[in-house]
């Protein structure tokens, strides 16, 4: 799938400027970032280029409630230009209702650590088929909660898991705050997905994007690191 710069006209914010060569539709990317910037905004502003009006996004908010993350979408594409979207969202307390017919179905889980119910909530709101029209992107907000108290490997068995959750033409992102974890973490999570993109803010405050395929000595350490 091409770039659309007539959607992404207006939309891609002054400290980010161009996508990176070599990110594309159809892979799955680890957005690897220090502290906590809006891992979502990012993600996002990237399927405002890559993307089409008609694909449906998918997010895993563990971060934010999935209230916030609507409205991290809506300042990315602007009043009336919201995608379908379907959130689960493992940070709101005392919810435990899902609301699946809403304009926004919600799944709501826990904790980010209960991967059990994470992976049933994404089955239930994307269902056993493809969508009608358009791609199916996934989003995860950040591993970096989840990798607080569960295992790598479980972390790991559970990206492939949710592999399938994408189609063939969509795209999966998922944030990690790669700071707060070790080498071997940081490379087991690269061996899960077909590359990184390192997103590092420079002196003017603009936001470096650096996309490396998942392969080579180097594909789990930014150009900066080296």
């Amino acid at each position: 799938m091409t770039e659309n710069p007539d959607r992404s006209a207006g939309r891609e914010p002054e400290h980010i400027d161009a996508l990176p060569q070599g990110l594309a539709t159809g892979s799955t990317v680890l957005v690897a970032s220090t502290g906590h910037p809006p891992r979502h905004d990012i993600a996002l502003r990237i399927l405002a280029r890559l993307g089409d009006a008609d694909d449906t996004i998918l997010a895993v908010t563990t971060t934010e409630s999935a209230d916030e993350f609507v409205e991290a979408v809506d300042r990315v594409y602007g009043d009336g230009e919201r995608p379908p979207l379907g959130v689960v969202d493992t940070v709101s307390t005392g919810q435990s209702v899902a609301s699946r017919y809403g304009e926004v179905p919600v799944v709501f889980t826990p904790s980010p650590s209960d991967l059990e119910r994470l992976v049933v909530a994404l089955a239930e709101l994307s269902g056993d088929r493809p969508p009608a029209d358009g791609a199916r992107h996934l989003l995860v907000g950040s591993l970096t909660p989840v990798l607080d108290s569960i295992s790598t490997e479980q972390v790991c068995t559970v990206l492939r898991q949710i592999s399938g959750i994408r189609t063939d033409d969509g795209l999966t992102l998922v944030g990690v705050d790669y700071t707060a974890h070790d080498e071997a973490t940081t490379t087991a999570l690269t061996e899960q997905v077909d590359g990184v993109l390192w997103v590092t803010p420079d002196a003017d405050g603009r936001l470096d994007l650096e996309y490396r395929p998942a392969t080579g000595r180097f594909a789990g350490v930014s150009s900066s690191e080296q």
